[in-house]
């Protein structure tokens, strides 16, 4: 059942009483003033079907119904993909992008969407549009650092913990009916296995210390107030929108041209998992409220591939004769990584499983490039590839 609106106040946010949210850079402590209504709210959800709800597939459970989402991020991959995905589905998207940011992967769907220009890192601005908007989902993939020109360390922590607890606060004061955050399976760290969601994790860097960070307060929030926070712990997402300069669009795109692009080591080992696939495991979540607080899933393939069969593949699918040059690119730190995630619990819990195998989705985005020829050009331009 969907909780009742409480009464907005006069800061805007339905149930949160005024100077509740504390700035988001004090994210060490849990919310100390949670209002009357709020409680109501979220002891609700302590409250689970008679059996073994836990293994019952989310969206069969709870038929869907059009929502008010906000999709931080939004700009972004994974998040313009979302944006799509929520439309289809005839919810009602608002979309958060940092100002200043290139919209290019979602400006054919501007009119379907309403667009908010925010700074995460503001919390009154962040307050004020969370007030406006009403949402009854978050959806939450703002990120900094997952690509390997974002090094500035102090921007890693500010967006993604940071700015994370400010919007885990609210969610834990009952603001949203469901917050739904993108984790990475970059969390656990160097592994020789399949990684599962009970594990300790051992995070290297910057941005996978920082994504653990806030993983961890979410749990513990969602658990102390009872909200419904979710953490997805993403694996290696492919697809339409992926950014120009990543290893799928750079096979595809080359792949066209009957070529190869620059290579690391053939024996780096990933997890791809499709992109609509992993906009699906968001929504689920989103919908199961069965699950426990402070839930966290890996959403993968739980199957390895290292780059010397994911480059087998291309050239079977494109036709490519020439021979990889392996080591042409410079390996990043994580490279030599086994990095595969155990989805058991996602299967079982969420009843989600990835739709597409490797091949079909590889075949999908380069359908989807030979289709939309406006993305075709600007990865050919950011790749240096002739559009002849």
């Amino acid at each position: 059942m969907r909780p009742r609106r409480s009464a907005t106040r006069d800061d805007g946010i339905r149930g949160v009483p005024q100077g509740a949210v504390r700035p988001v850079g004090h994210r060490h402590r849990a919310y100390r003033h949670v209002a009357g209504g709020i409680r109501a709210a979220v002891s609700r959800g302590a409250v689970g079907p008679p059996g073994d709800p836990l293994a019952v597939p989310a969206l069969e459970r709870f038929p869907p119904s059009a929502r008010r989402v906000l999709v931080t991020g939004a700009s972004g991959f994974v998040g313009a993909n979302l944006c799509r995905w929520l439309l289809r589905d005839g919810h009602s998207v608002h979309a958060v992008v940092r100002p200043g940011t290139d919209t290019w992967r979602i400006e054919e769907i501007r009119g379907d969407i309403t667009l908010h220009r925010l700074e995460l890192r503001d919390a009154e601005a962040v307050r004020t549009t969370i007030g406006a908007v009403r949402a009854d989902w978050l959806f939450h993939l703002a990120a900094h650092g997952a690509y390997s020109r974002q090094t500035d360390t102090a921007a890693i922590f500010a967006t993604n913990t940071d700015a994370t607890a400010g919007l885990v606060d609210l969610a834990g004061a009952g603001a949203f009916e469901a917050f739904v955050q993108a984790g990475s399976t970059a969390e656990y760290g160097f592994k020789d296995h399949p990684a599962r969601e009970s594990e300790p994790v051992a995070p290297l860097g910057s941005y996978a210390i920082s994504k653990a960070a806030a993983t961890r307060y979410a749990r513990t929030v969602s658990m102390e107030r009872g909200a419904h926070i979710v953490t997805l712990r993403l694996s290696t997402a492919y697809g339409p929108w992926e950014d120009p300069y990543r290893l799928m669009p750079a096979l595809a795109m080359f792949g066209l041209r009957r070529r190869l692009p620059p290579l690391t080591d053939p024996k780096t080992v990933r997890d791809f998992v499709f992109v609509d696939d992993v906009c699906e495991a968001f929504v689920r979540a989103a919908r199961a409220t069965h699950l426990k607080h402070g839930s966290i899933f890996n959403i993968g393939s739980g199957t390895p591939t290292s780059l010397a069969e994911l480059v087998d593949l291309a050239r079977g699918e494109l036709a490519i004769d020439e021979q990889p040059r392996w080591s042409t690119m410079a390996p990043r730190t994580w490279d030599t990584m086994l990095c595969v995630a155990d989805c058991a619990r996602s299967r079982r819990r969420l009843g989600w499983r990835p739709s597409r195998g490797l091949a079909e989705g590889f075949r999908a985005l380069v359908d989807w490039l030979e289709r939309n020829s406006r993305a075709r050009a600007r990865y050919a331009r950011s790749m240096g590839i002739p559009l002849g």
